[in-house]
């Protein structure tokens, strides 16, 4: 009977250290790392207790990927999940008993890039409009004027504001006239005249 309550025992101990098998101070087992454009690394940071299974699930719950690891000491992993769809993904580490380690959300919806500038125009009457740019970062940046789809004029600046009046002589109505300030690195947004 002894025996019987001490092997309970035992393997409730070894149990409880085996899902947590963490340090003492609540560091995770596994992490999950971002390396660049739907490109992530998970990292298993204690020696596995048998084989480990990496699931990926779409949004539908349904397996899109699985990975069986059998490593016998801690172990990184990259994952490159650009032939993905666009949406979240749960990254899923289980044991080789099934116990569920780690969840992991992932979006591979594209990144917006945040323009470097703060533009506003105003419309001064109907041949004259004003541009104001702050120039957040202070790197080259180039203006172009659009009437409909022609380029009118181009100016580069790389001040902290960039300010002019523009007036126009030769255009039928402002309603045409767009600006497009382009970044260095060519990143490009317009704005409308207001």
């Amino acid at each position: 009977m002894r025996l019987i309550i001490a092997t309970i025992l035992a393997l409730c101990v070894s149990f409880g250290s085996y899902v947590y098998a963490g340090t003492s101070h609540g560091d995770p087992i596994v992490t999950l790392e971002k390396l660049g454009d739907n490109k992530f690394q998970l990292k298993y940071l204690a020696k596995p207790m048998g084989k480990v299974v990496v699931s990926i699930k779409n949004d539908q719950n349904a397996v899109v990927y699985k990975d069986v690891i059998d490593a016998e000491k801690l172990f990184y992993r990259n994952y490159d999940l650009t032939n993905l769809a666009i949406g979240t993904y749960n990254l899923e580490v289980f044991s080789q008993e099934g116990n569920k380690l780690e969840q992991f959300e992932v979006d591979l919806s594209p990144e917006q890039r945040k323009a470097t500038y703060l533009a506003d125009t105003k419309v001064l009457d109907n041949k004259t409009i004003a541009l104001l740019v702050t120039n957040l970062d202070q790197t080259e940046k180039t203006v172009r004027i659009y009437e409909g789809y022609e380029l009118i004029h181009e100016e580069k600046f790389d001040k902290a504001t960039f300010g002019k009046r523009f007036t126009f002589k030769n255009i039928y109505s402002l309603k045409n006239v767009s600006f497009q300030i382009v970044e260095s690195d060519g990143f490009a947004k317009y704005i409308s005249a207001r």
